[in-house]
């Protein structure tokens, strides 16, 4: 198992759901990896290839263990994956692990290495921790994603994501990831064409390196909000890192990032923002900002690309998501 930080508890629960999810609901299908009982599968894989091919509502109940496999989701029709826990609140005592080890170089594309890749709309994951276990650290700029999100109104709750470079790539449409753990090293939450709302997120560096790294190809076309958040380090940090992360860098010159109310920790470079490289900034045209930032990531003087928003106005979730974001981003999550 990974480490995990400490994790901030939300007790609290609303709408339709109890604080703890241990039975499947009247319809799902099971995944059960040890004790596999009749009608029920033994992998995620198995459990999505037996729905019908049609575009009716369906759900997957995944009780405890780790299932090392890559799964793929192209399936229409809406699709729910309940994780088995104690607290659906909270990531850090999550009990289901989807796990693969599969770098860019092997899998001929960045995408492809993702373990877990959604590629259609309407999608929601509860309290299952996503890991691409491909040791980074001894490949140097290798692509190794533990999610590839290509599919829009994607709901991800009190789900953590575990990989070093690229762990998280919100790619297309709009997206919405809820009290979730975010853990890696290099441009770990990046993608070109999302717009996406991290809320009450705790996001973890286990080496020096930028959190983000958006790269849309036209301004507007892509945003990322970092809502009331937490930046901290991880407990599988192998070095000091006061100082060596930074909130972002332009894969384009059109990157949007926004963190607002966020708690930053001491690892955060005071100029806060870095260029892509010394050849190629990629500054001219961004949009890198923050309000209400705290903690002692928050101090210093700010990158000159970079600016000081006066109030959060145009980066709420329905600037993001768009009107209708409550139609499916599922309210429990957002408090």
């Amino acid at each position: 198992m990974l480490p995990k930080t400490l994790a901030a508890l939300f007790l609290f629960c609303t709408g339709a759901y109890a604080t703890a999810r241990t039975a499947p609901p009247s319809g799902a299908v099971v995944v059960r990896g040890s004790g596999t009982q009749a009608g029920e599968f033994s992998t995620f894989t198995a459990a999505i290839n037996s729905l019908p091919a049609d575009t009716s509502a369906r759900t997957i109940f995944v009780y405890p263990g780790t299932y090392t496999e890559q799964v793929r989701i192209t399936r229409a029709g809406n699709l729910t994956i309940f994780g088995y826990t104690n607290d659906v609140m909270n990531h850090a005592v999550n009990q289901v692990r989807l796990t693969f080890g599969l770098s860019q170089g092997t899998a001929g594309a960045g995408e492809l290495s993702a373990t877990l890749r959604i590629d259609k709309a309407f999608f929601k994951l509860y309290n299952v921790d996503v890991v691409n276990s491909f040791n980074n650290r001894s490949a140097a700029g290798a692509q190794a994603l533990a999610v590839a999100g290509y599919g829009s109104k994607l709901g991800l709750y009190a789900v953590g994501f575990y990989g070093y470079q690229d762990t998280l790539r919100a790619e297309k449409g709009v997206q919405f990831y809820g009290l979730c753990y975010i853990e890696g090293a290099v441009d770990f939450i990046f993608g070109q064409s999302g717009h996406a709302f991290f809320h009450r997120n705790t996001i973890a560096s286990v080496d020096g390196g930028a959190i983000t790294a958006d790269g849309p190809d036209t301004a507007d076309l892509s945003l990322y909000v970092i809502n009331l958040s937490t930046l901290t380090t991880s407990t599988a940090a192998t070095a000091n890192l006061t100082g060596k992360v930074f909130l972002g860098r332009p894969w384009s010159a059109a990157a949007q990032v926004v963190y607002i109310s966020t708690n930053m920790g001491a690892h955060i470079n005071p100029a806060g923002w870095e260029p892509w490289s010394t050849a190629e900034p990629n500054t001219s045209g961004v949009l890198f900002a923050e309000f209400g930032s705290t903690g002692p990531g928050a101090a210093g003087t700010r990158a000159s690309f970079s600016k000081k928003l006066t109030s959060a106005a145009g980066f709420g979730i329905a600037d993001v998501l768009g009107a209708n974001w409550a139609t499916w981003v599922d309210a429990t999550y957002f408090t």
